[in-house]
């Protein structure tokens, strides 16, 4: 089996890494193993993660394998990539969706927001504002964004941490007076904050529309009795908190989860290590009764094969999506399966992952081509639930 990497220079802070699997036979199927601001570090591990597959007799003996090999984010990217790859190449062979490889879809509709952080180079707020309405206006009811660069929970109290606060208040300002009415406003705070000062920043964000409130302190051990705090807090504003996106694996959710820290756990594909982790992650949140939105701050291939997954879980609050950060993500697709209207994805039963790329297109560069000694079986998850189809309008 042949393996192709690619990648796709979006902008300064993303390129896609798009791999591509080919059997014996001629199918394909493709993943994503895209880290933002690693692209060398993925790049120069796929080699060895590659080798060190070979012999692997299941899809969590390969994933193991990588991580003993290529430690950390980078290895769960390239297990994720190619376990996304296998997973769509087998969809191909066998005529089914990755929903249905992954267990079995509990909804057709996968509700979304847009995600217009990345796309917003000025920082100022009006294109904020202006962003934010794009969205409204593409059909989305929710936008989220990151609006407080620069501020540190180390730097001392002056006026220049004040200002950097001031000048986020100022872009949450700006999109929640121009959004329309049932848009809800979120915000990512990326852990910008002091435990003692995170009451005080959610009911400022609170006053100004914000409705959903993420990783506002660093996620430490020694912080989760004040995350607890804040999520009780949230509830008497109307708010809802959420966090986790980086927890690497089910056991790394499992304190979050244990503790009641947030409303909504964010597991992504990529940190993850792969669709089937997520899966049974989203199935212990349910048990928990904490809801799961999927962190996807990627391309084209990784927001379908979140979709997927995000279909694939017993609850669900909503799906991450990157929007307008460049015309890229629709010029280098050749086919999409999945319709987005009214807010949602609307899945459909193509086979594999229902996305098909221009590997022609001159932005697609061609990087490496690696051989694996595995069968795509011993790649992609089996179907626990095979026989559950898509259910539920929802």
């Amino acid at each position: 089996m042949q393996l192709d990497v690619f990648t796709v220079h979006v902008s300064e802070k993303t390129d896609w890494i798009v791999l591509r699997l080919t059997d014996d036979a001629g199918h394909i199927g493709i993943g994503e193993a895209t880290l933002n601001r690693h692209t060398n570090a993925v790049l120069a591990a796929i080699a060895p993660a590659v080798a060190a597959t070979t012999g692997a007799i299941s899809a969590e003996a390969a994933r193991a394998a990588i991580a003993r090999s290529v430690a950390g984010a980078t290895g769960r990217a390239i297990a994720s990539g190619l376990e996304q790859a296998a997973l769509d190449l087998t969809g191909h062979v066998t005529g089914l969706p990755v929903h249905a490889l992954l267990g079995g879809a509990f909804r057709r509709a996968v509700p979304a927001y847009a995600n217009i952080n990345r796309g917003t180079l000025t920082r100022a707020p009006d294109e904020f504002a202006a962003r934010a309405q794009k969205a409204a206006a593409a059909g989305y009811s929710a936008v989220k964004l990151a609006p407080f660069d620069q501020v540190s929970p180390d730097a001392p109290d002056d006026h220049t941490r004040e200002s950097f606060i001031e000048a986020g208040l100022r872009r949450i300002e700006a999109v929640a007076q121009q959004v329309p009415d049932g848009v809800r406003v979120q915000i990512d705070c990326h852990s910008r904050f002091r435990p003692d000062e995170a009451e005080a920043m959610m009911g400022e964000a609170g006053e100004r529309g914000v409705r959903w409130f993420e990783e506002p302190i660093a996620e430490t051990a020694q912080n989760r009795p004040v995350l607890v705090a804040l999520r009780a807090r949230a509830k008497t504003l109307g708010m809802t908190t959420a966090g986790a996106e980086n927890a690497a694996d089910l056991a790394e959710f499992l304190p979050f989860l244990v503790a009641g820290c947030y409303d909504t756990v964010m597991p992504d594909i990529i940190l993850a290590g792969g669709p089937r982790e997520v899966v049974r992650i989203g199935h212990l949140a349910a048990r928990f009764g904490v809801g799961v939105s999927l962190h996807n701050p990627c391309g084209p291939v990784m927001d379908m094969a979140s979709a997927c997954t995000a279909a694939a879980l017993p609850e669900l609050v909503s799906l991450e999506r990157q929007f307008d950060e460049s015309a890229l993500y629709d010029e280098i697709v050749a086919t999409r399966a999945h319709t987005f209207t009214g807010g949602a994805i609307r899945m459909s039963d193509a086979p594999g992952l229902g996305i098909r790329l221009d590997f022609s297109h001159p932005a697609m560069a061609w990087q490496a081509t690696h051989r694996l000694a595995i069968e795509p079986a011993r790649l992609a998850p089996q179907a626990e639930k095979s026989d559950f189809v898509l259910n539920n309008d929802g």
